[in-house]
């Protein structure tokens, strides 16, 4: 029952945000920067961008719509939550129309350039942020994927500006969410802003929930890190930047990956001469560089790419994510796990140290402990 007290509380917090957006003239228009188009991310979402109501529902999406610095927006759409996307700080935003304007007075063709960008990226370059390697056989069936983030005639100075600032619309295409990747659904573009589905909290709200609970998750986990290295036939795919608030957490407790900036596709067929030139690609390739430092998340893009298949995205979870200390007083997503668990499935410390540790078993290790933290959920459902 509503009282007095109750009902003065949210006028005044009703009043409170009328008054904040009017104050920083939170328009949708301006976010969008259409202006700018074609350097923009595309005009999918244009005809129903305005139906998109910005949501004032706790304090983390009052600070991020008002003074977001990272240019990351929540609102609903369709009576579901979504997140808006500017891809790009604004200074970067701002480098990028001075690189546009130079290109496009030189009248030049931008298909090419989408192919080039594609194929000519530097592994070793840390501002690269889309790798494809170590062949680009099969380059033209991942274009063929991502020229359907718009029909209109200027798609490719779309996929080109993408590319250039963030390719992670890109990669929410190759990675469908409709065909069961761990990705958002990307909603389309209008301007300078993405729209994709939002998923839940992220990753690092969870650290603190019943052991059970923290268990399903991290099953979910090692599934995630199963389906990118395995998943697809043609690719594996192996995101770099690898994190508790890179991942979220949606309402079954499956976990998401909410942030595909940077990411290495790894073609598994590449030609003859291209296999000749490397000496254990059919091996699978175990990061071994500085394991011993427990908060760092080092890799080399280099043998990643000199191998069919890497153990990355299993020491990217169980390394970073799962063990119980990440170091500098943080702990991981199965920490503390209660004494009687640890006494009826005595094999569960050791399959989570073989999966975070260096060890040539880790890929396996990292399965046999996703079907051990299954049987201990239904167990104990």
């Amino acid at each position: 029952m509503l009282t007095k007290k109750n009902i003065l509380i949210s006028f005044f917090m009703a009043f409170f945000i009328l008054m904040l957006k009017i104050i920083f003239r939170l328009n949708i228009d301006n976010l969008t920067e259409k202006e700018k188009c074609p350097a923009c991310f595309g005009m999918s979402m244009c005809h129903e961008i305005h139906n998109i109501d910005f949501d004032f529902i706790d304090f983390y999406t009052i600070f991020n719509n008002l003074f977001s610095i990272k240019n990351v927006y929540y609102g609903s759409f369709k009576n579901k939550r979504v997140v808006m996307k500017k891809l790009a700080k604004n200074s970067e935003l701002a480098d990028f129309d001075e690189i546009f304007a130079n290109t496009i007075n030189k009248d030049v063709d931008f298909n090419a350039l989408v192919t080039s960008q594609l194929i000519n990226s530097n592994i070793t370059d840390p501002n690269v942020k889309l790798v494809l390697c170590p062949s680009i056989q099969e380059t033209h069936s991942l274009i063929q994927n991502i020229k359907n983030l718009d029909d209109d005639s200027d798609h490719l100075k779309y996929l080109w500006t993408i590319l250039k600032i963030n390719p992670e619309p890109i990669i929410l295409e190759i990675l469908n969410a409709n065909d069961n990747w761990p990705t958002p659904k990307y909603l389309g573009a209008c301007g300078r802003l993405i729209v994709e589905e939002f998923i839940g909290p992220p990753l690092s709200a969870f650290k603190t929930e019943s052991w059970m609970r923290r268990a399903k998750i991290a099953s979910s986990l090692l599934h995630v890190a199963h389906l990118l290295t395995f998943k697809n036939k043609k690719f594996a795919f192996y995101p770099t930047d690898i994190s508790m608030d890179n991942i979220a957490v949606n309402e079954d407790d499956k976990a998401i990956i909410i942030d595909l900036e940077n990411i290495i596709i790894v073609d598994k067929h590449p030609p003859v001469e291209v296999v000749s030139r490397l000496n254990s690609w059919d091996e699978i390739y175990t990061n071994d560089i500085d394991i011993n430092c427990q908060n760092c998340f080092v890799f080399s893009p280099s043998d990643i790419c000199q191998h069919k298949i890497s153990d990355h995205n299993y020491y990217a979870i169980c390394q970073h994510i799962l063990v119980q200390d990440l170091g500098t007083n943080s702990y991981g997503l199965l920490h503390d796990p209660p004494k009687y668990i640890i006494k009826k499935y005595p094999m569960l410390k050791y399959l989570l140290k073989q999966c975070s540790k260096e060890s040539s078993s880790r890929i396996d290790s990292g399965i046999q402990l996703k079907r051990l933290l299954d049987i201990i959920i239904k167990d104990h459902a």
